[in-house]
């Protein structure tokens, strides 16, 4: 063997001039005792109808040692490997360029995508290949923008989602951009947490806190939204890149729907929920809870407000005012209710007629006219009551004079006794009338009986 051929062995990397070039070979000049030969095949990475196309005669070429073929003096050779090498080198140095590419999906399995690129193939998992859940076998076929973020010897990673993502990052710059407070949008529930829901409203996600969600109070915020609902929602705040969202501040209060169904005057039904020393509160709908004033339970003021009603119980009451921006409403239960002393028109020293409804230690309880009157056991008669049964009994029919009357104190006193002493006052009244006219008229008869005799 020639000492020249002593230098050189398969697997080497040489440069040779072409020297010669076919359609179907290229000869190089190697400086050996043997020429160097490169065949059509392997002198590109895919196809070429002839070697002319890429290779001129004095251009110096690298390429590998496959074969030495000493009795044709020979050294076959290929640059396949040193191509495939080189672009494995530059789409590795696409990652350290934080380059975009171009790859082609030529197979998919549930652990990710096979890509190739420029004739180089890399591997895509699952993971890397979408924000969200994706179906890897969608994409078979298909050209998908990605970027290389990791290489070795073993094999080259890309990346569809890191693209995605800084798209996104992207849109949501600029989407925040054109964000006001007070704007109204339409978004899609994508997140539920303890303390609000995350509503996505295009790019960007913003928080509608628990509070924001209902004007009622919300314990959970699964018993009001789930995933995937549409919502109408109104931006409240935006700080950085924090966005702020209210669905509360779209819905009528419950204080201004339940104004748009009833009005002062109107006849409700509602609980009491809290009774205070100067009333009680009434709910009338969810969060919509009223004032009834002690003065405003009954005509009556001696009604046992405390007594007479416990919390929980329902009434039916009217409506007096209403003022549902300032969340206040007074109710009334005795404007629904008949006032019998409208109608008393009784005056001191008249006379009345009732029925005894009520014997008491201290006296009688005697409705006249649809009121009660107080009958003291001291007001009957002139002789001394040790007991009320002694001398009335419910049913009795009595006649009285009228002592006191208080309208506004729903109040009257009475007296058997008095009147008594008044008709006695009177027919003694009436007995002296008459004897003064019967001694006035026997006076005239003497007088007149004398003037005759003195005739």
């Amino acid at each position: 063997m020639d000492f020249k051929m002593k230098k050189v062995k398969v697997g080497m990397i040489v440069e040779g001039k072409a020297i010669i070039v076919t359609d179907e070979t290229v000869y190089l000049d190697l400086e050996t005792y043997a020429e160097g030969v490169i065949h059509k095949k392997a002198l590109v990475l895919g196809d070429i109808e002839s070697c002319k196309e890429v290779v001129k005669v004095g251009d110096i070429i690298r390429a590998k040692i496959n074969k030495i073929n000493t009795e044709e003096q020979q050294i076959l050779l290929s640059r396949i490997e040193i191509l495939r090498e080189e672009k494995v080198g530059q789409v590795k140095n696409l990652a350290n360029k934080n380059e975009r590419i171009e790859a082609y999906v030529k197979g998919a399995s549930s652990a990710g995508l096979n890509l190739t690129y420029n004739g180089v193939d890399m591997f895509m998992p699952t993971s890397l290949i979408d924000i969200k859940n994706i179906d890897p076998e969608d994409f078979k076929g298909k050209t998908i923008t990605c970027k290389v973020i990791e290489s070795d010897n073993k094999r080259i990673v890309a990346s569809r989602k890191i693209v995605l993502e800084e798209d996104l990052r992207v849109s949501k710059t600029e989407e925040l951009k054109e964000l006001k407070v007070g704007q109204v949008m339409t978004g899609t529930v994508s997140r539920i947490t303890k303390f609000g829901a995350f509503v996505s409203i295009g790019f960007n996600d913003g928080l509608v806190h628990i509070s924001q969600i209902s004007h009622h109070r919300v314990n959970d915020v699964n018993d009001v939204l789930k995933e995937g609902d549409k919502v109408e929602v109104q931006i409240v705040k935006l700080e950085k890149n924090r966005i702020g969202l209210s669905m509360k501040v779209l819905l009528k209060t419950p204080w201004q729907l339940f104004s748009d169904e009833f009005k002062v005057g109107d006849k409700v039904t509602g609980t009491i929920k809290r009774k205070i020393a100067s009333g009680m509160y009434i709910e009338l709908a969810k969060d919509v809870v009223g004032m009834l004033n002690s003065k405003d339970f009954s005509w009556d003021p001696h009604d046992n407000l405390a007594g007479d009603v416990q919390v929980g119980d329902t009434l039916e009451l009217q409506i007096l005012s209403l003022d549902p921006e300032a969340r206040r409403m007074a109710l009334s239960k005795k404007h629904l209710d008949y006032n019998p002393w409208n109608d008393v028109s009784f005056k001191v020293h008249e006379e009345v007629s009732g029925v005894v409804e009520e014997l008491q230690s201290r006296g009688a309880l005697v409705k006249i006219q649809g009121v009660k009157a107080f009958l003291p056991i001291s007001e009957i008669q002139e002789d001394r009551v040790s007991q009320m049964s002694d001398v009335l009994k419910v049913g009795d029919v009595v006649n009285a004079i009228v002592l006191e009357v208080d309208k506004r104190q729903w109040q009257m006193k009475i007296s058997l006794k008095q009147l008594v002493e008044s008709k006695s006052r009177k027919e003694f009244e009436e007995y002296l009338k008459t004897e003064e006219k019967v001694q006035k008229q026997t006076l005239g008869d003497l007088f007149a009986d004398k003037l005759k005799e003195f005739k």
